[in-house]
């Protein structure tokens, strides 16, 4: 594929993405943030807590909320302790009354794999067969001299980069392992190379997001509004995605040309040696 159509594709996928960013946050994001703000935010000791005695914690929330999510705690669950503060409000010189954190108290909440009920709502993904173009995503991502693994202990992400790694959570689907692996290779390329990285990481997430979305657009995955959700997730928006273009769309090109052939051409893999590890 030559460089002008590579740039014509861009400049058409990323339209798109513009104009769903106009129209707001879809029906699934709302149900999703609407859902994920009955979840605490636990602190670092919690969280340790949480980790020691579940490791494979995904949301986590006290038997009531369960309840209200409309799903229900399992008989014979065995709970997770954490720590709850105790608070007393004592009346200050104004005469205002101040929470005031006394002690601390001994909680039990369960994780959404200890319970059952209505499914909470799922952010969007990417659907389709990405075929071989996965395969040949994968050797780019190794002949760029970029380390590839797999893990099932890297938290809530899918996905992390530095500058000359990816990791990539095991067990994904095609076309969500293809999204994950073409937005943290854009990291790489525009966030830890020797472009200076944005502060922003409402700028950074919406940089790598909206170049994946256009390598997804042109091998013909189903996108559905899991970019513009991403983006949005982080507070992006459409002014964000227009300050940021040039660089999107040349990072996006760069990878649309690194795993297409020409028209007719064998699909051959760029890196024939690499030894990549299975996800």
């Amino acid at each position: 594929m030559n460089g002008s159509k590579t740039q014509e594709l861009a400049r058409h996928a990323l339209g798109q993405l513009v104009n769903e960013l106009e129209a707001g946050q879809s029906e699934q994001l709302r149900a999703y943030l609407a859902a994920m703000g009955r979840f605490r935010a636990y602190s670092p000791t919690n969280v340790l807590l949480i980790c020691m005695q579940y490791p494979q914690a995904a949301h986590v929330a006290g038997y009531r909320t369960w309840q209200r999510l409309g799903r229900q705690v399992r008989r014979g669950a065995k709970a997770i302790r954490i720590l709850a503060p105790i608070v007393r409000r004592a009346r200050s010189e104004d005469k205002e009354d101040i929470p005031r954190v006394v002690a601390f108290k001994a909680a039990c909440v369960f994780d959404v794999s200890q319970t059952d009920g209505e499914p909470l709502p799922e952010f969007a993904r990417v659907n389709g067969d990405p075929g071989l173009h996965r395969e040949r995503l994968k050797d780019l991502i190794v002949a760029r001299g970029i380390a590839l693994d797999y893990s099932d202990t890297i938290g809530g992400a899918d996905g992390l980069s530095t500058r000359g790694r990816i990791v990539i959570k095991s067990g994904l689907e095609p076309a969500e392992e293809f999204s994950v692996l073409a937005h943290e290779l854009a990291h790489v390329m525009i966030h830890h190379g020797d472009q200076v990285m944005p502060e922003s990481k409402r700028v950074r997430e919406t940089e790598a997001e909206a170049a994946a979305f256009v390598v997804c657009q042109v091998i013909g995955l189903d996108t559905h509004s899991a970019a513009s959700d991403y983006i949005q997730l982080y507070r992006g928006d459409r002014d964000t995605l227009l300050a940021s273009l040039e660089r999107i769309q040349r990072t996006a090109a760069t990878i649309v040309d690194g795993i297409l052939t020409e028209e007719g051409e064998a699909f051959e893999p760029l890196h024939r040696d690499a030894k990549r590890p299975a996800a």
